[in-house]
């Protein structure tokens, strides 16, 4: 195959993107990356407040970034420094190609894994000293280790099968590739709320209840309604919508019930519903889809190129420090996905905020509900302008209260 090829499907890819959210995303110019980070609504807070909120997010951006990026990084100086690459493309038996790549992959993934280790340590002990984490350590641990063994396993073994499929099929074999992360990507979509289990659940018939009769008001079919068990690890406050089709489930953590009021609870609800409503994880979905398609084909391009070929001391697209390459390409695509998904995500999540409102009729009730999220979760009220374009999932706490305000 040439690498032109690759190429041209991922721009036709980024297109479809480009294309898909111009159309449904409902851009809203108040939570763009440029735009105003309000501060007159920071009178809804104590000067204690701010000030324990201050503390926490100085104190916790810097490891949580450098947790975020050293799996990346990591994975990016092992393939471009030749003795690293050697030594792990000979771990494993050399004739037998697949148990090769297997354990050559599984060992630059436990590499870019181990590497998060002092980051995500230093991020815990901050979440932990502003109590929003009290599990104890042997449990957040065990949680790291299970974490990690299903990452390296599951990793290990698609990116193994799929230079498989490239070794077998050298012409087209890629596309299948490319077809088949995208697939895998939808599916993980989909089981979202069987994954979200292993916190544990509970029944809880008056809660379901509660969200059955504010979906009929909406006139939305909620699919399942789960509580997860979290109350022993982080006293955080969040709820969420995930899955589609038959497994399309409404979670709440049982945080959320111990602590707000019955009209706080609606209000979360209603802003998940409005989420349902509008079919906000199909599009979410459809959008990882293309950006997983966008990603695999660069990485294809990028590692089928003669000269990059050469560089990776790699004689033919099938070899294994190819695969590495591709191992290290993807997971930096990964964190430029995230950035791009950010700034789709606020102008989504302000929609479900204006429209929950609506649905309930009381926004007093939702302007006490951000209030309660920012001071349990301790969410970043004032954050410098580069950390908000390119991480912030949600409008600051201040502009979702501006904009309460704005409304009425």
């Amino acid at each position: 195959m040439t690498p032109a090829r690759a190429a041209a499907a991922a721009v036709v890819l980024a297109l479809a993107g480009i294309i898909i959210g111009v159309v449904a995303i409902p851009w809203d110019a108040m939570v763009t990356p440029w735009a105003s980070l309000d501060v007159t609504a920071i009178a809804a807070f104590t000067q204690a407040q701010v000030t324990t909120i201050a503390e926490y997010a100085d104190a916790v951006w810097l490891p949580s970034l450098l947790a975020w990026l050293a799996g990346p990084t990591t994975a990016i100086l092992v393939v471009a420094f030749p003795r690293w690459r050697r030594r792990l493309c000979s771990l494993g038996p050399q004739g037998r190609p697949f148990l090769g790549d297997l354990v050559a992959v599984a060992a630059l993934l436990v590499l870019a894994r181990l590497s998060t280790v002092p980051w995500w340590l230093w991020a815990s002990s901050v979440r932990r000293d502003a109590g929003l984490l009290i599990a104890p350590w042997w449990t957040e641990a065990l949680r790291w280790i299970a974490e990690s063994l299903a990452v390296v396993g599951l990793g290990a073994i698609a990116a193994a099968a799929a230079m498989a499929v490239v070794r077998r099929w050298p012409t087209h074999g890629w596309l299948a590739v490319v077809v088949a992360a995208m697939v895998v990507t939808a599916t993980v979509s989909a089981l979202a709320p069987l994954l979200q289990r292993v916190e544990g659940t509970r029944a809880d018939p008056a809660l379901t209840a509660r969200v059955m009769a504010i979906a009929d008001q909406l006139g939305v079919d909620v699919g399942n309604v789960t509580v997860i068990e979290t109350a022993d690890r982080s006293p955080a406050l969040n709820a969420n919508v995930s899955g589609w089709g038959p497994t399309r489930t409404v979670t709440l953590f049982d945080t959320v019930t111990a602590d707000a009021t019955g009209a706080e609870i609606d209000a979360l609800v209603a802003h998940e519903l409005v989420h349902v409503r509008e079919n906000d994880v199909v599009l979410g979905t459809a959008l990882a889809v293309v950006g997983t398609g966008v990603v695999v084909s660069l990485g294809f391009a990028l590692a089928f190129t003669v000269p990059v070929r050469r560089r990776l001391d790699a004689r033919a697209v099938a070899d294994r420090p190819v695969l590495l390459l591709l191992v290290a390409v993807v997971m930096t695509g990964s964190v430029f996905g995230t950035i791009v998904a950010a700034s789709m995500s606020r102008s989504i999540e302000a929609r479900a905020d204006r429209e929950a409102v609506a649905a309930t009729g009381d926004p007093s009730a939702y302007s006490d509900l951000m209030i309660r999220l920012a001071v349990t979760n301790k969410s970043t009220l004032e954050p410098p302008q580069w950390r908000y374009a390119l991480f912030f999932t949600h409008p600051t706490p201040l502009q979702r209260l501006a904009a309460l305000d704005a409304a009425n």
